[in-house]
């Protein structure tokens, strides 16, 4: 039996609603999910003996709140009613945890029961294997107690604990709620709200979940860090400035999702819309290949073909998003891209770090290395990277240590010309060039170039370094420019 919402609520109700819950409320409520979007539980010993702590300090003085829980209220397939928990997962599946060893200990009373949490499919068995763990951890916390300790225990976690519940019709508001008031665990990036909406986007059949689970799964075999960081300093940056706009001065935000949908598989007015038709065709053509010779595939008589990944071209909705994302992620890894970090790659992606990273641009790179000034070329080594990837998206592996070359003049130039560069710095300089080039926008010119040789005709003037001002010069800056000048003299000689 579904226990009714504290709050009487509807789905046909778009309004927020904020409220303050007993636990008690919270663990009995049936309507209760972890969505599909949400990452494993994760909690440690240590984060379950702080909220136990927590509850025998603060509620001896009366009630406690132990937190804000932010809910998504629609409908599902059938039409019932779902809380989808945006934000307190973690804190939620630990009080259900706790709840099932009180009641084990059978001091609980019974109208304590509470529903079952309906857990995502999706990173079960890590979600499975932490909570067996944590589960075990409190058993023997309180296995010492004596009934009084337990029975006060109890009504403090049931009765004067207390939760402040914000629910949300709109999915996009609960994550920036989440967002702007998240101080505790990972914070909230604009790529799990991106997760969310491509993962709705994908149906809700059998193939359909089936799906679901393997591209969730290659979204989670990413570090979180790595995956916002693809679109934070690269993605998202590359097609800002291939386009002729700015960065913003806050970087990538839950504004700029939008940039990240694109087409809809199952829109009717796809008919219509002329823009979108070559990118649904290829997407067809795609899985009729895929199923067509699916058996020669797995024996490795055929390699299998992926979809035609484009940094700047419009993105399709649901499994190729996440196809992309892997796409993009393997080839940052293979050009040993600064903004993933190598300690945090997945082992099977380990061996191919730096793979197709040309040896041209290892003056900047070493800077990023032990010994190096890394804080000085940090911003140059990110413009750097982006053009590696935008360049190599486009146009492979074509003359690759030619185009390091130029790219690592192109980038550096700040570097030369200016005694401090900042994020505005690299902003104005991938959009404009410099004194040495000015007007000069080099991810445009990849973008609009219909070969390598258009962008390898570029030249890049070797700078006076801080416009000659010896007071100011910098022996690093000095070796970097040497290195990067000649040996591009040598290479024309």
């Amino acid at each position: 039996m579904t226990a009714a919402l504290p709050d009487v609520l509807s789905t046909r109700d778009v309004r927020p609603h904020v409220a303050v819950w007993k636990v008690h409320e919270l663990l009995r409520n049936a309507n209760l999910r972890i969505p599909d979007y949400q990452r494993p539980y994760t909690w440690s010993a240590r984060n379950v003996a702080e909220l136990v702590d927590d509850i025998q300090r603060f509620t001896p003085s009366g009630h406690y709140r132990i937190g804000t829980v932010i809910l998504h209220r629609h409908a599902d397939e059938r039409g019932d009613d779902i809380l989808d928990v945006v934000d307190g997962q973690q804190r939620l599946t630990t009080l259900h945890l706790l709840a099932a060893v009180l009641r084990e200990t059978g001091v609980d009373p019974s109208m304590r029961d509470v529903a079952r949490l309906r857990l995502s499919p999706f990173g079960a068995e890590r979600t499975a294997a932490r909570a067996k763990e944590n589960r075990a951890f409190l058993a023997r916390l309180v296995q010492d107690w004596d009934v009084d300790a337990l029975r006060a225990f109890s009504d403090a976690v049931f009765l004067q604990c207390e939760v402040v519940v914000v629910t949300l019709a709109n999915l996009d508001e609960a994550f920036q709620m989440f967002d702007s008031q998240n101080a505790r665990g990972r914070p909230l990036y604009p790529t799990d709200l991106l997760k969310a909406f491509h993962l709705r986007e994908i149906g809700s059949g059998r193939s359909d979940i089936a799906m679901k689970r393997e591209v969730v799964e290659l979204w989670e075999s990413i570090p979180a860090a790595h995956v916002n960081a693809l679109f934070a300093e690269y993605l998202f940056k590359i097609r800002r400035w291939a386009a002729g706009r700015p960065v913003p001065r806050e970087g990538f935000t839950a504004a700029d999702i939008g940039m990240f949908k694109g087409i809809r598989e199952r829109d009717g007015t796809n008919e219509e819309n002329h823009w979108a038709r070559s990118f649904v065709y290829a997407k067809n053509y795609i899985d009729d290949f895929r199923s067509e010779n699916a058996t020669l595939a797995r024996f490795r008589m055929m390699k299998p073909i992926e979809y035609p990944h484009q940094i700047d071209q419009p993105i399709l909705n649901g499994e190729t998003f996440f196809r992309m994302v892997w796409h993009y992620y393997q080839q940052g890894v293979r050009l040993g891209l600064h903004a993933f970090n190598f300690d945090e790659l997945p082992k099977e992606l380990s061996p191919l770090w730096g793979a197709w990273r040309s040896s041209v641009s290892a003056p900047i790179d070493e800077q990023s290395e032990p010994g190096g000034d890394r804080s000085r070329y940090a911003y140059v080594r990110g413009l750097l990277d982006a053009l590696l990837l935008y360049y190599h998206d486009r146009f492979g592996s074509q003359e690759r240590d030619r185009f390091a070359g130029l790219a690592a003049r192109f980038a550096v130039l700040p570097r030369a010309s200016k005694f401090a560069v900042k994020r505005e710095t690299i902003n104005n300089h991938a959009l404009d060039g410099g004194p040495e080039v000015a007007g000069v926008n080099l991810f445009r010119e990849i973008r609009e170039a219909l070969s390598a040789r258009e962008v390898l005709d570029r030249t890049v003037p070797e700078p006076k370094l801080y416009g000659a001002d010896r007071s100011r010069r910098n022996p690093t800056d000095a070796e970097v420019i040497q290195r990067l000048w000649g040996l591009e003299r040598g290479l024309q000689r």
